[in-house]
């Protein structure tokens, strides 16, 4: 029998790793599963029985309910699924998932970036998964978060806002209903294509780190940190004019306009961050300082943010009109740096399955579930 009060989450990345600590030490019964690909975030929580968290959302040691590498045993009786990986991983644990996903379940995939649910949906039928689960996404990761080692994590920042919409919008007041009880800042947007063309990630990440390819190369020791020494006022610039773009396509398809600086400060503006520009946010963020920035191109900020992300968003942005130069810059300058073309990788419309499809039958289809 599923119970919401066991909760599995499925990836024991940062994220993953936060939440089931948080949750855990909140009361909750917490299954966390990790797939083979990525084992070695798991074995650390193994071999010392749990996790160990501080941060603003408090701090403890939490002993998991279960720690497991089989999904059948991670899923089995939670009344709610949380997805937290990397995009690229949605279909796959779709795949595995569908043998054992009950009617009565709900799956979050957190956040969904562009188009995570209909991917997931897509792939979950296609083995004969349920159509009954109820699928919904976030736009972003409830934690501004840090692993320390292996099993130890620091939580930096907590959204006090976070859009959610689920598979059909006409389902999300009832998947509200079970979520809250897990965060109370969820909070209902129309569709899931309002969740997706509000992922703040593709805005922020790439640019930034195309822009300082010296720190990201540099052969000297020690780290360099994205927010501080990377995200300056021309890097502020080129970040709004994705999201002028951004917003553009959001106008397109009928949905509220919220800025990239806007939904920021409704994330964190009670935790110290404030400013009239993503150069004066970063610049002055308590939360933000510490991040360090990669040393490499081979990052999620480039790997998930761009094909997951840009890539779907001038696709929908195609059937409207609506122009993305600045996108398409960023687009082609990720592929060069890394030797992947990601709009032949990358999410679309055609291979989220609305190929043909105006964008009035798409919003019905995200409002109602069918065409």
């Amino acid at each position: 029998m599923n119970n919401d009060s066991t909760v599995a989450i499925l990836g024991a990345g940062n994220g993953g790793l936060c939440a089931a600590a948080d949750l855990t030490l909140r009361g909750f019964q917490v299954h966390l599963y990790e797939i083979p690909e990525f084992v070695e975030n798991i074995t650390p929580v193994e071999e010392a029985d749990g996790i160990s968290l501080r941060g603003v959302v408090g701090e403890g040691f939490a002993k998991l309910a279960l720690v497991t590498r089989n999904i059948e045993s991670a899923i089995h009786g939670a009344g709610i699924i949380l997805l937290i990986v990397h995009s690229k991983s949605h279909k796959s644990i779709a795949r595995i998932c569908a043998p054992y996903l009950d009617d009565g379940q709900l799956v979050l995939l957190v956040p969904g970036n562009c188009g995570g649910v209909l991917e997931f949906r897509n792939e979950l039928l296609k083995h004969g998964g349920s159509s009954q689960a109820t699928l919904a996404e976030t736009t972003s990761l409830m934690y501004a978060v840090k692993k320390t080692n292996g099993n130890s994590i620091w939580a930096r920042g907590f959204k006090k806002y976070l859009p959610l919409a689920a598979f059909p919008g006409s389902r999300t007041e009832a998947a509200l209903e079970r979520l809250r009880a897990l965060y109370q800042q969820f909070s209902p947007v129309k569709n899931v294509l309002e969740t997706s063309f509000n992922n703040l990630n593709n805005v922020v990440h790439p640019v930034g780190l195309i822009m300082n390819m010296g720190f990201v190369e540099s052969e000297r020791s020690g780290d360099w940190y994205y927010y501080i020494d990377g995200y300056t006022q021309g890097v502020g610039k080129i970040g709004e004019q994705l999201d002028k773009e951004r917003l553009s396509i959001v106008r397109a398809y009928g949905l509220p306009e919220i800025s990239v600086v806007e939904a920021l400060l409704r994330f964190y503006g009670h935790q110290g961050m404030n400013g009239r520009n993503l150069y004066e946010l970063f610049r002055d963020s308590p939360i933000h300082h510490p991040a360090p920035g990669p040393k490499t191109t081979d990052n999620r900020m480039i790997t998930e943010d761009v094909p997951y992300g840009l890539v779907p968003l001038t696709s929908f942005a195609r059937l409207v009109g609506v122009p993305t130069p600045t996108m398409d810059a960023v687009i082609t300058m990720a592929s060069v740096l890394n030797k992947t073309d990601y709009r032949m990788t990358g999410r679309t419309v055609e291979s989220l399955g609305l190929e043909g499809k105006t964008p009035d039958a798409i919003r019905h289809y995200v409002d109602t579930g069918s065409f």
